[in-house]
């Protein structure tokens, strides 16, 4: 079920430029992988530039009826009223978002997703784009804080998570 929603929701970010998957081309018995050939995937960033929607006005029905598909009436109120609750707590000065920043099992800890989000600010600050994103796992609160981060909001879901939402705003080359 969980699958077939980040499914979409990557798909629809792929309408831009400025997502990122990082794969480690394998090796086999054979030797190492040809130039292009996908490996294992150890990490995705998935990223909005300013002013844009994480659904496209054309996926609004599609995106209704995977959500009819997937969840029970209650359950799919409790997505929107979550969803308008993020709505609300993200700034209104234009700003990049990380919507998604993932790093399969097998590759925690290895600095790829820390990686990618560097990378990204790093294009970020030379554009002058300030960057938004939402901590929904506290043990990352102190990587992003590193990197400049500063806590702009909590969001109170029901059944207790606490979502904090961070701000960074762009660094100057150095």
């Amino acid at each position: 079920m969980a699958g077939a929603y980040w499914r979409f929701m990557v798909g629809e970010a792929l309408r831009f430029s400025e997502s990122r998957v990082l794969d480690i081309a394998r090796d086999d018995e054979d030797g190492p992988a040809e130039a292009g050939e996908r490996g294992t995937l150890r990490a995705v960033s998935v990223w909005y530039p300013p002013g844009e929607d994480e659904i496209s006005a054309e996926a609004h029905p599609a995106y209704d009826a995977l959500v009819g598909d997937l969840l029970d009436t209650e359950a799919a109120a409790a997505l929107e009223r979550a969803g308008a609750q993020f709505a609300e707590a993200r700034p209104s000065e234009p700003h990049a978002y990380l919507t998604l920043l993932g790093v399969a099992p097998e590759a925690r800890g290895g600095g790829y997703g820390m990686g990618l989000l560097r990378a990204a600010l790093a294009r970020y600050d030379e554009a002058g784009i300030p960057t938004y994103l939402e901590s929904s796992n506290p043990a990352n609160d102190v990587r992003y804080e590193r990197l400049g981060y500063r806590p702009h909001a909590v969001v109170e879901l029901a059944g207790g998570a606490r979502v904090q939402t961070y701000w960074r705003d762009p660094r100057a080359a150095s």
